[in-house]
């Protein structure tokens, strides 16, 4: 595996105060790596110790190969948190402008404008004054600038910050269009959901500490937690949903599934509807990521990255039916055949990627 970034017991402290605390982590090239933590914990402080605006107290910084950043710096894409436009150039001219200032020139330099204001949707606004863009439109300036020079990296300081939902949604479309150029990407971020949409891999910040890492495919299998609101349980049904603990636990009115899997969901329903047992409300809980990172953050005991998949019971125990909602019986049969063909398709590709190695 190729290394874009490598940090090794990293510190920085400002007028005696600690911001980063030993702080290692691995960015693989081609990927998109979320710092992601509230604010205040070190993020920016971090990427421009990347950039080499500053030096570090303690521990050594490798960047694209380079142990001194500002060696890198011109392979290097920058987006900061705040930017400051001259806002009575247009968004064509300043392009322009920068690219001069990096070196471009000529022809070269009128195809990389036009690249990037086609790659960022910015044709028809290019030759209006920037004080009249949204916030959004600046975000979307602000990456064709970084990118403009074709960088190997880029650093992006909370990208979405500010914008309203549409905004945010184009700009994280825009950002994930970066992986098929091969770009090597981290984002510092406070917000959960804007990881989840973007990285590969997250490093959860906080107290000036990596507390953990996680790879978000890693994540995908393990849902949400879920509450499922029913009508009164009788002891036999709650005899039968013990058989799932440590995952499903349950009251009187209520069965809740931890780790939650389609497969774990559609057994504990259909163990509910057999009964005759009224659903009132199915409601979703915490996300895997932000489980984790609000236990890092209110001081919670972790384990190591990686969480173990969910204990189900060999099958689930039935009862006899005695009614229940069609739509939702449809529903969890579609779920587990779904699930079924899920299963399959992995067995073939396993047994695939077998085969393969096997030849060479």
């Amino acid at each position: 595996m190729t290394l874009s970034i490598e940090i090794n017991n990293l510190q920085k402290a400002f007028d005696g105060q600690l911001v980063l605390q030993d702080v290692s982590l691995r960015v693989a090239r081609g990927t998109i790596y979320g710092v992601l933590g509230p604010n205040g914990a070190g993020k920016s402080t971090l990427l421009h110790l990347l950039l080499g605006f500053l030096r570090p107290d303690h521990g050594t910084i490798r960047i694209l190969g380079r142990h001194n950043p500002t060696e890198a710096l011109a392979r290097i894409g920058y987006l900061p948190e705040r930017v400051r436009y001259h806002l009575h150039y247009s968004g064509r001219e300043y392009l322009y402008y920068l690219g001069e200032l990096s070196g471009l020139r000529g022809r070269r330099l009128a195809a990389r404008v036009e690249d990037e204001i086609a790659q960022v949707g910015l044709r028809e606004a290019a030759d209006r004054p920037l004080r009249v863009y949204s916030r959004g439109m600046l975000q979307r300036i602000g990456i064709a600038q970084a990118l403009l020079h074709e960088p190997e990296l880029l650093l992006i300081d909370e990208p979405t910050g500010g914008l309203d939902p549409q905004g945010q949604e184009q700009l994280l479309t825009l950002l994930r269009a970066l992986r098929s150029r091969g770009l090597t990407c981290l984002v510092a971020t406070h917000q959960i959901a804007e990881a989840e949409a973007l990285c590969d891999q997250v490093g959860i910040l906080f107290h000036g500490r990596i507390a953990t890492e996680v790879v978000l495919d890693d994540l995908h299998d393990i849902g949400r937690s879920v509450t499922i609101h029913t009508s009164r349980l009788p002891a036999d049904v709650q005899a039968i949903l013990a058989e799932f603990e440590p995952n499903v636990t349950y009251a009187e009115h209520e069965v809740r599934i931890d780790a939650n899997t389609p497969v774990l969901q559609a057994q504990v329903l259909r163990v509910l509807i057999d009964a005759g047992i009224a659903i009132v409300t199915l409601e979703g809980q915490r996300r895997p990521l932000e489980e984790l990172y609000l236990r890092i953050v209110h001081g919670e005991s972790i384990e190591p990255p990686g969480m173990p998949p969910p204990r189900l019971p060999a099958a689930a125990p039935k009862l006899h039916h005695t009614g229940g909602d069609t739509l939702l019986r449809e529903l969890l049969t579609n779920a587990e055949q779904q699930a079924t063909i899920r299963n399959a398709r992995r067995s073939t590709e396993n047994s695939g990627r077998g085969c393969a190695a096997t030849r060479h």
